[in-house]
């Protein structure tokens, strides 16, 4: 072969090596449009259009982000709609005359408790009678001060403040009234309520006790604090990360307890009279505070409240509560609300002294020569206030009081019998007396023949001296007549002792709310908080409370988003809730209050829907951007593709034909490789 022929043979060798290298790489360029759908990674590939390329994708990354930004909004904002809706319908519940009646319902009464029911037994008349719900009535019966012996001072208490006091004496005509006796309550929320009282018996002193409770509003009292736990959860209501209304808070919980009021506890001492070493004792959370009577103390139950009251407010530490006395009734009042304190009281009152009477008996029956004497003797070694003696001598028969059985079964006797007649002489230790001396019961008999003695008409009997001790003479002015020799009595004695019981008792009652505390709270305006949020006790002031978030959606457009547990709606909403309760919780205030709160509720209702809508109006506008973004991001990605895509099946058909080429190629390089370099220099 000569030198021209090898040559040429060399060079087209060559020139098979570079057709295989850029027949890879047409295949390497067409795969990779295949596979990414652009005509090139390369931006240097598309020459004058790289600008616009550039300015198109920019303008998409920004799309993205916006939709991103919408998309982390907006189940926040639909979370927000969610519970507002939930919200809503709580509100418009409470509305209802169903769920919120305008009358509370009848009162149920228990029936009275008599601790003594021969010296008081009274009942009480509901239906004449204005009540309290929540009130425990005490009614304390003890000698009265002013009025004549055998008259009583009752006072009633209701265990939340509110006390009355009028004298009643059975044995007189009763006030005009009608049936019973109405005692007006004054002072703390039970003010205004009216007890008709009718009493069976009260001749000495004694004590009894009834609750009141009010069904129908004790349901209103229970839901209406049921809802508040539902609006509070609904304020506490977690989305993800963060609290859907704890402001710019995200990880605190944003309210406390919405049923949260200022504690208002008073401890009534029910009774009228101490005595020496009677022991009195409160305990305010977890610290006691006692106090023993002692013979020189004045023996009121005013004193006794006035040294408690100032032993509780010298407790080191301070206690965080005011406290305060008044007619024997302590008031104690917590500083915040939400702040709670425990109560508790008990009484020992000392001993008592049980008193008697020997039945009455004839020791000296009447003759014609002598009158009839009866006996009967006062049994105990002292005597309590508020204990009742009582004697009656009765001349003729009670059956027969006018003597006409007597005289059909003896008709020859004269018709001069005097006609029945009962003589009662009753005495009542009073407090005056006890402290002038009238401790046991010699001094008590003195009292009794004084009174006989006092009797107009005079019976036809006499009593012995005074100072004749504990032991009583009655002696008929007659000797027994010989005209009816029948009778061998001329008069009858019977005696009683009725035992007072005098048992001081202590009262513990935490009032309901007041509707003052409810009305006049002004709303709070940022950065104050409102009572109920979780920092009240301890920053009283956070503006972050208030700081609603904030997200850019376009461009120069912001959108403000959400609703914080402050808004004035929600503490409108929590006021008018505690306006529902303080209503059911003061039933004889109930058109009052159910009013005031209807009215709040109405409120509450207006702006829960304000914000409702501004939240919904913000998903709208979200929901409207986004779908503006999307509409954008599908032209632009058209745009673009318009200059960075290719037509697949062309690329395709192109593909394939370069690796035909590119097969043949090998082809012939795989026979070249068979030629050895003595071939070739052949």
């Amino acid at each position: 072969m000569s030198s021209i022929t090898g040559v040429s043979s060399y060079s087209k060798y060559l020139s098979l090596v570079r057709n295989l290298s850029g027949g890879q790489n047409d295949i390497n360029r067409l795969s990779e449009q295949l596979t990414t759908g652009k005509k090139s990674v390369d931006l240097n590939a598309y020459g004058p259009e790289v600008q616009k390329l550039l300015d198109l994708r920019a303008e998409m990354a920004k799309k993205d982000n916006y939709i991103q930004s919408i998309n982390t909004a907006a189940p926040r904002v639909q979370a927000t709609d969610k519970v507002l809706t939930s919200m809503e319908s709580i509100v418009s519940s409470w509305t209802s005359s169903t769920t919120f009646p305008f009358q509370p319902g009848p009162a149920s009464v228990s029936t009275p408790t008599n601790t003594n029911p021969n010296g008081m037994k009274l009942s009480i008349d509901a239906t004449k009678s204005t009540l309290t719900v929540g009130a425990n009535y005490t009614v304390t019966a003890v000698p009265s001060q002013q009025g004549g012996n055998g008259t009583f001072d009752v006072t009633v208490t209701d265990g939340l403040g509110g006390k009355t006091t009028r004298a009643i004496n059975l044995g007189t005509t009763p006030p005009n009234d009608g049936k019973g006796y109405n005692f007006n309550i004054s002072g703390g929320p039970g003010e205004g309520a009216i007890l008709n009282l009718t009493f069976d018996s009260l001749k000495a002193a004694s004590s009894s006790s009834f609750s009141v409770s009010f069904p129908q509003a004790d349901q209103v009292k229970d839901r209406a604090e049921g809802a508040m736990r539902d609006i509070q959860a609904l304020l506490n209501q977690r989305f993800g990360d963060r609290y859907l209304f704890s402001g710019s808070r995200f990880g605190t919980e944003p309210v406390t307890d919405l049923t949260a009021t200022t504690q208002t506890s008073k401890i009534t001492l029910n009774g009228a009279v101490v005595n020496a070493d009677d022991y009195f004792e409160v305990t305010v959370s977890g610290k006691t505070f006692g106090y023993q009577i002692q013979a020189t103390d004045p023996k009121t139950l005013t004193f006794v409240a006035q040294t408690l009251t100032s032993q509780i407010n010298a407790a080191s530490p301070p206690l965080p509560m005011t406290v305060s006395t008044s007619n024997g009734i302590i008031s104690l009042v917590g500083q915040q609300p939400g702040q709670k304190f425990d109560l508790s009281a008990r009484v020992v009152n000392s001993a008592t002294v049980e008193n008697s009477v020997d039945a009455p008996s004839t020791t000296q029956a009447p003759t014609t020569a002598l009158p009839q004497i009866d006996r009967f003797t006062l049994n105990g070694a002292a005597v309590d206030i508020g204990d009742t003696f009582e004697f009656t001598v009765a001349v003729g028969d009670p059956d027969d009081p006018f003597n006409q059985n007597y005289y059909l079964k003896n008709p020859t006797e004269p018709h001069d019998l005097p006609p029945y007649q009962a003589y009662k002489v009753s005495y009542t230790v009073s407090d005056t007396d006890y402290a002038a001396g009238v401790t046991n019961v010699s001094q008590v008999a003195d009292k009794l023949r004084q009174n006989f003695a006092n009797l107009n008409p005079a019976p036809p009997v006499t009593i012995d001296a005074v100072g004749n001790g504990p032991g009583i003479a009655l002696t008929s002015t007659a000797n027994a007549d010989p005209n009816h020799p029948g009778r061998s009595s001329l008069f009858s004695t019977s005696a009683k002792v009725t035992n007072g019981s005098l048992q001081n008792t202590i009262s513990v009652g935490t009032l309901p709310p007041e509707q003052d505390s409810q009305i006049d709270v002004p709303v709070k305006e940022p950065p104050e908080l409102p009572f109920y949020d979780s920092e009240y006790l301890t920053k009283g002031k956070n503006p972050d409370a208030y700081r609603k978030s904030q997200v850019t959606i376009d461009d120069n457009l912001n959108l403000t988003y959400g609703v914080s547990a402050d808004d004035k709606a929600f503490q409108s909403l929590v006021k008018a809730m505690q306006l529902v309760r303080t209503a059911a919780a003061n039933p004889g205030k109930w058109t009052e209050y159910s009013t005031q709160a209807r009215e709040m509720l109405t409120q509450a209702s207006d702006q829960i829907r304000s914000i409702h809508a501004k939240v919904a109006s913000d998903a709208a506008t979200l929901e409207t951007t986004k779908d503006a973004h999307t509409d954008s991001v599908a032209t632009l990605t058209d745009r673009v593709a318009k200059i960075e895509g290719i037509d697949q099946t062309e690329v395709a058909a192109r593909l394939s034909s370069a690796m035909n080429v590119q097969q043949a190629t090998y082809t012939v390089a795989g026979q070249t490789q068979k030629l050895s370099l003595l071939n070739y220099l052949a």
